[in-house]
């Protein structure tokens, strides 16, 4: 396993906050926030203690390899057949080191960013109008009127910001999936590693 691929799961280890933080709203107001459901919580602990195991198993059997490969050399015999492979068990399973760069909230994209921007200045001027009217006792007729025009603008703010919380789940689960696929191969990889070596 690379450097990086374990950087990344020490990453997603110690995200105490939650896959509720990873899913914060970065707009221009960012004042929303995605409620996690029990669904999303349970399924992000499993993964979660899934990818902490085979963290575990990878840093064993690493250390294995590492012993065998000691002792082999002490005993002189040829590990020539083995280099490569030595060389990648060795890169992936020392110097874990924390890389909070790598592990970034999702973020908005550009259309989706201007896309709630849109939104919310067409939101900020309505109020503004429905302030406005109210504080000059206009009829109620004309405050209803107005505050009936603010309610479908909401409601695409709302749908706007729901998609993204959609995309950024998916993106967070695929990442995860990722790193507990990488962890599982490269932990097959140095069983295999350990039962050849001599």
């Amino acid at each position: 396993m690379t450097r990086r691929t374990m950087g990344l799961i020490s990453i997603v280890l110690v995200l105490v906050v939650g896959f509720g933080a990873l899913i914060a709203v970065p707009a221009v107001r960012a004042d929303t926030t995605a409620p996690v459901s029990a669904a999303d919580k349970a399924a992000t602990d499993a993964k979660l203690a899934a990818l902490k195991t085979l963290g575990q198993q990878v840093r064993e059997v690493a250390k294995a390899v590492q012993e065998k490969v000691k002792a082999a050399k002490a005993a002189g015999k040829d590990l020539s057949a083995f280099k490569a492979g030595i060389a990648t068990a060795l890169k992936g399973g020392r110097n874990l080191r924390f890389n909070v760069a790598r592990m970034r909230k999702p973020q908005l994209t550009a259309a989706e960013r201007t896309g709630l921007k849109g939104v919310e200045v067409r939101a900020l001027e309505l109020r503004k109008q429905v302030k406005a009217t109210t504080d000059a006792k206009a009829p109620q007729t004309e405050i209803d009127a107005l505050k009936a025009q603010l309610k479908p603008i909401i409601a695409e703010r709302e749908a706007l910001v729901k998609a993204f919380h959609a995309r950024a789940r998916a993106q967070f689960f695929g990442r995860l999936d990722n790193l507990i696929g990488g962890a599982t191969r490269e932990l097959a990889f140095l069983k295999r590693l350990l039962a050849k070596l001599p």
